[in-house]
């Protein structure tokens, strides 16, 4: 400013030289602070002149086009405040959301293209009216029977598969499944520790099962189910029960340490109508229940071997376009006869039961040819890490093994009951 009031003063006085006729030699006077010389005027000090008050408010020069002030991002407002409100920045809430955010209440402004490079925030919830991008492939890793699975919504087609958490120490097998139509199918049902949780479960799907699924007479898998069909007031309606069990007298040779539940279960199930007894079931018998179909892939196996396990029925369910293969505690003979009998295409799934609760199953050539999706493990957090209470890796279980045949497969999606109830959409 100063520089510009003394060339103002040096225009002036020339000017006044000009009209007043100092070329001539006429005498003039100068304003104060300049003098006439032969070299021409020459400034010899300048008066200090006050700048008028700048009022309250305004920039002491007017911005222009390049001023340093950077513009509002598109979509933000620079009108003022209003009256009562705070202009200072809001400091972000201790909710672990970024801090660009301010308070946390703010949307992101849509016209602004998110930034690739920046990975989005994961304690900042998606906003659901905004569609995913479907060039981005979900992650294989996040299991969809948890809450984050539950997200994805679509596995199942609208179907639900539960895999129940034992109730008790004991390893166990306790499966419900929801078909889209709401009818309910349960695959064996743990032990009597496992009834009432079972019974809520299904209490909490209308109480009605359309089809419960036997696969051998073990304590951990009809123990629950014998549990229930002795009780005088029956707590679920049971429209069939399905299975294929040898006489009392193989059990009594063959599986010895079993016996008592085979005979509980025999005497169990005369208490049920007879009409809703199906144990007559064989290979390729076919079970609607609502909108899923049920496969019967083979009447109990008779061996000498691993008796008992090798007793099991397997079950392929097809429900919400997907396929699901329950094996009990099928061993590795009978799963050798499984593949046999259906030449291995008639067994790939999606979801695979691992049998005899992950290890000495069925055999790794066996999940080779089911190629498995998904593996549900009916394993308990002690017989995960092969923990007989010396800790981790000091049981005889072989769960470890059949766990790396999983990962050398490429599996990675797994339900294990050592988490707690498992939940698949």
């Amino acid at each position: 400013m100063r520089g510009r009031r003394v060339y103002a003063a040096i225009l002036a006085a020339f000017g006044l030289l000009l009209l007043t006729g100092a070329g001539g030699g006429a005498p003039c006077n100068l304003p104060d602070g300049l003098e006439i010389k032969k070299s021409g005027i020459e400034i010899l000090s300048m008066p200090v002149m006050e700048a008028p008050p700048i009022p309250a408010g305004a920039s002491e020069e007017p911005a222009g086009p390049d001023a340093s002030q950077e513009p509002a991002a598109p979509g933000t407002s620079q009108e003022p405040a209003a009256p009562g409100t705070s202009q200072e920045p809001a400091v972000p809430a201790e909710t672990g959301a970024s801090a660009s955010q301010d308070d946390g209440t703010q949307p992101a402004d849509p016209t602004v293209p998110a930034d690739p490079t920046v990975p989005a925030d994961p304690t900042v919830p998606a906003d659901p009216t905004v569609p995913a991008d479907p060039t981005v492939p979900a992650d294989p890793t996040v299991p969809a029977g948890q809450p984050a699975g539950e997200s994805q919504g679509a596995y199942l087609g609208g179907a639900k598969l539960m895999l129940l958490a034992n109730q008790g120490a004991s390893q166990m097998l306790s499966s419900v499944i929801q078909t889209v139509d709401g009818s309910v199918i349960v695959v064996d049902g743990g032990t009597p520790e496992d009834a009432p949780h079972l019974i809520d479960t299904v209490q909490s799907m209308g109480g009605r099962v359309n089809a419960w699924l036997v696969t051998h007479l073990h304590n951990d898998h009809v123990g629950a189910l014998i549990t229930i069909l002795n009780m005088e007031q029956p707590p679920l309606e049971i429209d069939g029960i399905y299975y294929s069990v040898a006489g009392q007298d193989w059990y009594d040779a063959n599986d010895p340490t079993r016996t008592q539940t085979a005979a509980a279960f025999m005497d169990a199930i005369q208490k049920f109508p007879q009409e809703k007894r199906h144990d007559d079931i064989s290979k390729g018998t076919q079970i609607a229940a609502g909108d899923a179909v049920i496969t019967v892939l083979n009447r109990r196996y008779l061996l000498s071997v691993d008796s008992g396990n090798n007793a099991s029925v397997a079950y392929m369910v097809h429900v919400g376009g997907r396929d699901i293969l329950y094996l009990g505690d099928m061993g590795l003979n009978g799963g050798d006869l499984l593949l046999q009998d259906w030449s291995g295409e008639g067994l790939k799934c999606d979801i695979v039961q691992m049998a005899h609760h992950g290890q000495n199953g069925v055999g790794e050539s066996f999940y080779q040819t089911v190629r498995p999706e998904i593996c549900l493990w009916p394993t308990p957090q002690w017989l995960w890490d092969n923990d007989n209470g010396g800790g981790p890796g000091s049981g005889p279980w072989r769960t470890a093994e059949t766990r790396w045949w999983m990962e050398k497969m490429g599996v990675t999606r797994h339900y294990c009951i050592k988490d707690g109830d498992q939940i698949i959409q």
